[in-house]
């Protein structure tokens, strides 16, 4: 929806302050003060819901100049309502600036309750604002192509102008599914980091969920190395509801579903369900089964900074920071084991507990700030900190500062407070000029409501302040807020029962600094490499990086390889560090402590489902928990190798490795187990994969620096890699001779990874939309020749035919191609100079907008000289192949145009049309001719020699053909004398 409107004094104003100068604007949003914390838009989880309580009507997007006026840009472009909050009434929220500083996106959800008792739905989503110019009228526009009914929040723009941002939709799309529960409340929560394309034609054509977790992903940003930094909340545990109902009353009602699906079986809770990770503190029932002898009780819970790169590869904490260096208590695993103790002191002389609303130094790249915060009662403000972390800083020579005093990280209820506590703060945001500015509330308390319950009066006045250094080094808040007196607002709006009300000054959040900025150097939007050491197995076991990739993506699946994991970081002492391959020689010790000694067998990987309800059985609440459940994705476990182990393990090899191929967009964790299965190291967090993803790791618990044994991170090439790819390159599900490598439809015999188009016209014209626009005697057919046994032709010699127009036309699927290219054979000859046609080939997207990809005439189109007798091509040498790049048009449906504009010239011929990978080793089949070149000529099915065509492998040549069904030799093929030439049947990848 797109509203402009033409300035007007009613909807402009400026109030002109004596304030501080800036360097450049602040977009900002003024909010309804709501001093109710759980599930309203500011706290630190939960906060995307759009109700009314969640997030009142009457806010607005300002923009405040360097000079100090402001503008209310919402309003000015014709949204959002004063007074009483009706059907067009608006929250605001998460702005973000584009690149070249011009436009922005930002959150709003639109509506209110009309009338009393009146409950509606709402959800956030995502518009574009454009004219920010002090004199320029600002048009809103919604951003296409996002989930519908569902809460999209925190937009940024990627270094291609796809839209990053934060979303509720369900993973995979499954709306029995929604909302997803978090792992501390079972309250609703967003589920992950997600990716729009704005010009692509459809949702569905431009919709990619980059990340999965389980308690929600919040705040995205992209630093200036490319890396898209953001807060993850880790909450790995089992759930506490579930718990309550067993050890207390039964209050929430929690229970069981048999699987995702929308009509799974309800059945009550029983203590097998949740394998997974250790049970929580106070189930003494649980902790008393033989399977947790000596094992210590677990809970989990912190706020991580987290990074990965664009496309949602190489997803970990930041830096590979972990709570050893942030400095989070943690209790040791097993009770009986010396070795093993509590984490007490971190390695960071200024721990943090948590880091939120994360932004990158314009100044100093590489320098991030951010705040902790408590979970509860303030709103997600807290102290504002700061860490160094650039790429390639060491973990543990990473420290964070305290910029505003200690004090302020928790509110402070006595009276009189600290005299430290300045009070509280949330997002900060560093300037171009190096200074700091902030939401920030006066009040040291954490928030209540000290109104009335029809009129809410909060303790906390965000207001937007400049952060002034102070003689004892930490900084505080300006007295004077950037917008003076502040902006005013009164208010009422149905909630949905009684009528509430709010007149005064409105909070000030979400600021963010209006500036041009360079897109990142090195974006890391497409990575393709593994590491030489995991390539040089790729290549020995004969399967093609990217083309294993394409097969991953197809399947929504991922490979983790793992070099060593008996590997353990040195600072890690909470879990068994002294750990032997069972039954190999191989094994990682502690040379200082060297017993006990763990032999582990196998890794065991586990997935999140969403099967755990609550609310009862018979009225359950909507959405689900996802809880650990060993891995079972069906297509994910076709393709690993048999184990040893139980349910989703894989064989540990005897240099320590493990591969697994995992689903996709789906949360997993792991942990290393012994012969009997027992877990003896585990992970502490989730992670996630895109599809088509193979990542590598040193170890389970990455080396900072050293591992236990003092030795430096595992540098092996994993063998466990090497076995999976040689079996996954055997499997043919369909037994169609395809391997399912190279097989899209790897379950149909009748279809493979055959070409989108590769028509040799065999079928005349079938596959094609044949236009004839003027519905005259000129038209696309097709025809014998003596190069080609069938190809189309326009007979343009027939008739004056000059400016009329004739096409060829069909869809093609690029969806499984990530670069593509298109080739034809074409045979013309002109008439004359005066007389001549022209042949284009066009594109044309779902949306209708076509481009042009190929455009000759005349000479330019000819084959050869000037005829003017009917052509006919006689030899194969009349031909001409033409090559086209198509990859811009990879990874969607389009249509090919090919496009006769007659000039009353001669016959016009195509034939052999055909659309590949860029460089793809292995096509669905080959007609081969000619001297052959020395090399490896593969294809999915079928090779063939050109019958009567002389076809040689010359001598000191050597060839290798390999087909998945036949290799066809056909007359006029030889071997000459001191050649080789090899001819299998095994297919591709063979």
């Amino acid at each position: 929806m797109k509203r402009i409107f033409t300035f007007s004094l009613l909807f402009f104003y400026t109030l002109l302050l004596k304030a501080q100068t800036l360097p450049n604007p602040i977009l900002f949003c003024t909010q309804i003060p709501e001093p109710d914390g759980f599930g309203t838009s500011l706290e630190t989880f939960g906060n995307h819901l759009g109700s009314t309580s969640a997030a009142p009507r009457g806010g607005d997007l300002y923009i405040r100049y360097p000079n100090g006026t402001l503008k209310n840009l919402t309003q000015t472009a014709g949204y959002g309502q004063t007074g009483m909050q009706g059907a067009t009434s608006i929250a605001v929220r998460d702005p973000s600036v584009h690149w070249d500083g011009t436009k922005a996106l930002f959150s709003m959800v639109i509506g209110s309750a009309t009338a009393q008792y009146q409950l509606n739905t709402y959800y956030w989503q995502l518009y574009e604002i454009t004219g920010l110019g002090e004199n320029e009228t600002p048009v809103i526009t919604k951003v296409p192509n996002q989930p519908a009914n569902y809460n999209n929040v925190q937009p940024i723009y990627g270094t291609d102008d796809r839209i990053l941002f934060i979303s509720d939709r369900p993973r995979n799309g499954e709306a029995h599914l929604y909302p997803q529960h978090d792992e501390y409340e079972s309250s609703p929560i967003v589920t992950g980091i997600w990716r729009l394309d704005p010009k692509a034609c459809s949702m569905a054509d431009g919709l990619q969920m980059l990340t999965h977790s389980p308690s929600g992903d919040f705040t995205p940003f992209i630093d200036n190395a490319g890396r898209v930094i953001f807060t993850r909340w880790d909450h790995l545990q089992r759930d506490q509801q579930a718990d309550a109902d067993a050890t207390e009353a039964p209050i929430y009602g929690t229970f069981n579903f048999s699987d995702e699906t929308a009509v799974a079986i309800k059945t009550a809770n029983a203590p097998e369900i949740e394998v997974f990770p250790e049970p929580r503190p106070g189930r003494d029932d649980l902790l008393a089964l033989p399977q947790w002898a000596n094992t210590n009780p677990q809970n989990f819970n912190i706020f991580n900074p987290w990074m990965m790169n664009e496309d949602g590869t190489e997803l970990e904490i930041l830096n590979h920071l972990g709570r050893h260096e942030m400095g989070n208590y943690m209790t040791q695993n097993f009770t009986n084991d010396p070795n093993l103790h509590d984490f007490y002191t971190p390695i960071s002389p200024t721990p943090i507990r948590g880091m939120f609303h994360i932004h990158e130094s314009v100044t100093n790249p590489g320098v991030y700030y951010g705040i902790e915060a408590p979970e509860f009662g303030t709103h997600g403000s807290g102290m504002v900190v700061k860490v160094h972390a650039a790429p390639g800083m060491h973990p543990e020579q990473i420290t964070f500062q305290y910029i505003t005093h200690p004090a302020t990280r928790t509110p402070d209820d006595n009276n009189p407070p600290s005299p430290n506590h300045s009070g509280m703060y949330r997002n900060p945001i560093p300037l171009t000029d190096g200074r700091l500015i902030a939401s920030h509330s006066q009040s040291p308390r954490y928030d209540a409501n000290i109104g009335t319950p029809t009129a809410h009066i909060s303790r906390y006045n965000y207001r937007i302040r400049l952060l002034d250094s102070t003689a004892s080094g930490y900084f505080v808040a300006n007295n004077t807020a950037l917008t003076g007196a502040g902006i005013s607002k009164t208010v009422s709006w149905w909630n949905p029962d009684i009528m509430m009300t709010f007149s005064g000054v409105l909070w000030e959040t979400y600021p963010v600094e209006v500036r041009a900025r360079p897109r990142p150097a090195t974006p890391t939007t497409n990575p393709a490499t593994v590491a030489p050491s995991e390539q040089a197995l790729f290549t020995a076991a004969g399967v093609n990086l990217h083309d294993f990739r394409k097969f991953l993506r197809r399947n929504n699946l991922a490979v983790l390889a793992i070099r060593d994991v008996t590997s353990r970081d040195d600072e890690d002492e909470q879990q068994p560090f002294n750990l032997k391959v069972s039954g190999s020689a191989h094994q990682t010790v502690n040379p200082s402590y060297p017993t006990p000694l763990y032999e582990v067998k196998h890794m065991q990987f586990l997935q999140a489902d969403q099967i755990r309800g609550i609310g009862g059985i018979d009225s359950p609440r909507a959405g689900r928990r996802g809880i650990a459940q060993f891995l079972h994705d069906p297509t994910a476990m076709l393709y690993n190798m048999p184990s040893t182990g139980a349910q989703g393990s894989a064989n540990i090899h005897a240099d320590g490795s493990v591969a697994m191929v995992v689903p996709a967009k789906r949360a997993i964790t792991w942990q290393l187990t012994d012969e009997n299965n027992k877990g003896i190291v585990r992970e502490r967090l989730w992670l996630s994969a895109i599809p088509g993803e193979v990542r590598t790791c040193t170890s389970c618990h990455g080396e900072s620096t050293l591992n236990q044994a003092g030795q430096p991170s595992p540098t092996n090439a994993p063998q466990a890699l090497s076995t999976l790819l040689n079996h996954i390159k055997m499997i043919d599900t369909d037994n169609d001779g395809v391997k399912d490598i190279y097989d899209a439809y790897p379950n149909d015999p009748t279809k493979h990874i055959a070409e989108p188009v590769n028509e040799q016209f065999v079928s005349n014209l079938a596959s094609w939309m044949n236009e004839n626009l003027n519905n005259d005697a000129v038209a696309w057919t097709t025809t014998n020749t003596s190069c080609n046994a069938n190809s189309a032709m326009i007979d343009n010699h027939a008739a004056d035919n000059t400016g009329r127009i004739d096409r060829l036309r069909r869809v093609i699927d690029l969806s499984n191609m990530d670069v593509a290219t298109l080739t034809f054979d074409v045979a013309y000859a002109r008439y004359n100079a005066s007389r001549a046609d022209r042949l284009r080939v066009w594109v044309v997207t779902c949306n209708g907008t076509q481009q042009l990809v190929y455009d000759k005439a005349g000479s330019a189109l000819a084959t050869v000289p000037d005829q003017t007798s009917v052509f006919i091509p006689a030899a194969c040498n009349q031909w001409r192949k033409e090559t086209v790049n198509l990859s811009s048009f990879a990874g969607r449906t389009v249509q090919l145009v090919f496009e006769d504009v007659g000039g009353y010239g001669n016959r016009l011929y195509l034939d052999n049309i055909l659309i590949q990978e860029t460089g793809n080793t292995c096509p669905d089949s080959r007609t081969i001719s000619g001297n052959i070149l020395a090399g490896k000529y593969d294809a999915a099915t079928t090779i063939v020699t050109q019958i009567n065509t002389p076809t040689r492998v010359l001598s000191a040549s050597s060839v290798t053909m390999n087909a998945g069904n036949s290799i066809t030799l056909q007359a006029g093929f030889e071997a000459q004398s001191g050649s080789i030439f090899r001819a299998y049947i095994g297919g591709c990848g063979y």
